[in-house]
C-alpha cells in the first residue's frame, strides 16, 4: 500500500509543477493572457480529441467495452447527484451568484484536470473511462448547465451539447476501439504527439489561470467556502461512498471518482462571462477549488485506493 501511497504522490506532485510553471511564466509574463486563451483553445479544439482517439485506438475487449458503459451511468448519476446537491443551497443567494454558485458544485474540472491524473496514474485505460465521463459532462453542461446560467430553456443549445470537440473525440474513438481499427502509422504517431501535449499543456494553462487571479479577493468571499466543501468533498465523497459496495477494479473505480472530485470546472468562468453572470465570483470560484484541490484530490484518490 505504501508503493502505492508513493507513486499517486509523486504523479500528483508531477502536476502540480508543471501547474507552478505555468504560474511562474505568467507572473514573468512569458505568458501572457492571450496566449493563455490561445492554448486553452489548442487544448480544447485539438488536443482533446486526439488524447481520447489515441487512448481508444488499441484492441477491443469486452471487460473494457463493460467498464466504458459503467464509467459513463457513474458520470451520469455523479452529475444528477450533484444538481440536487447544488439545489439545496445557496438559496437566499442573488440571481446571478446564485447560478454561479450552483454550476460550480454541478461541474468538475474533468476535462483539464482529470485527463492528465488519469493518464499519468491509470494509463490509456484511465483516459478511456475519463473521456466517457467527458462525454455525459459535456452534455450535461451544454443542456442543463446553459438552462442553469440563463434560466431560460431556449437557450439550451442540443447542437452544442452533441457537436464539441469530447463529443466528436469520443464518436471517432469508439468506432476505432469496437472494430479494433487501426489508424496509418504516420496518423497514428502525429494524433499520439499531439496527445502527449495535453498533460502538460492543461498544467501551464492552470497556473496562468491561478497567476491571473486575485487571491485576496477570492478568499475573503464566504460563498465560495461553501462551494468549495460542496464540490470537493461532498459531492465525489458520496460518489466514492456509493461506488464502494459495487466492488468494481480498482482502475475503473478511481477513474470514476478522480473526475467527481475535480475542482469547479474552467467553463464555470467562461459561461458565466457568455451569460452575463458574475464573472468575477466565477473566476474566484475555480481559482479557489483548484488550489485547494491540491490537497483534497490526493486524499480522496488514496481513500478511494485503500
Amino acid at each position: 500500500m505504501l508503493d502505492s501511497i508513493a507513486v499517486i504522490a509523486e504523479q500528483v506532485a508531477m502536476l502540480y509543477l508543471m501547474m507552478a510553471a505555468g504560474f511562474f511564466c505568467f507572473k514573468k509574463k512569458l505568458i501572457r493572457e492571450n496566449g493563455a486563451k490561445q492554448m486553452t483553445d489548442l487544448l480544447l479544439f485539438v488536443v482533446t480529441p486526439c488524447v481520447i482517439v489515441s487512448s481508444f485506438e488499441i484492441e477491443f475487449d469486452a471487460a473494457l467495452r463493460d467498464g466504458i458503459l459503467i464509467a459513463t451511468g457513474v458520470a451520469v448519476g455523479a452529475h444528477a447527484l450533484a444538481i440536487g446537491i447544488g439545489m439545496l443551497f445557496f438559496k437566499k443567494e442573488p440571481g446571478s451568484r446564485r447560478r454561479v454558485l450552483r454550476f460550480s458544485v454541478v461541474f468538475s474540472n474533468c476535462g483539464f484536470m482529470s485527463i492528465p491524473l488519469l493518464s499519468a496514474l491509470l494509463g490509456s485505460r484511465g483516459v478511456i473511462y475519463g473521456a466517457a465521463y467527458l462525454g455525459v459532462f459535456n452534455i450535461v453542461q451544454w443542456t442543463y448547465g446553459v438552462y442553469l446560467m440563463t434560466g431560460d430553456r431556449k437557450q439550451v443549445s442540443v447542437k452544442k451539447a452533441i457537436v464539441n470537440p469530447g463529443v466528436i473525440g469520443l464518436a471517432l474513438a469508439l468506432p476505432i476501439f469496437f472494430f479494433s481499427i487501426r489508424l496509418p502509422d504516420v496518423l497514428s504517431q502525429t494524433v499520439g504527439q499531439l496527445a502527449n501535449l495535453n498533460t502538460p499543456l492543461a498544467m501551464v494553462v492552470i497556473g496562468c489561470h491561478i497567476a491571473a487571479a486575485d487571491l485576496k479577493q477570492a478568499f475573503l468571499d464566504k460563498s465560495i467556502y461553501l462551494a468549495l466543501v460542496l464540490r470537493l468533498l461532498a459531492a465525489p465523497l458520496l460518489v466514492t461512498a456509493l461506488l464502494l459496495p459495487f466492488h468494481f477494479e480498482r482502475d475503473l473505480l478511481l477513474a470514476c471518482v478522480i473526475p467527481a472530485s475535480a475542482p469547479a470546472a474552467a467553463t464555470t468562468a467562461l459561461f458565466s462571462d457568455r451569460f452575463g453572470q458574475d464573472t468575477g465570483l466565477a473566476s474566484s470560484i475555480v481559482t479557489v477549488t483548484t488550489l485547494v484541490s491540491i490537497v483534497t484530490m490526493p486524499l480522496l484518490i488514496l481513500a478511494a485506493s485503500l
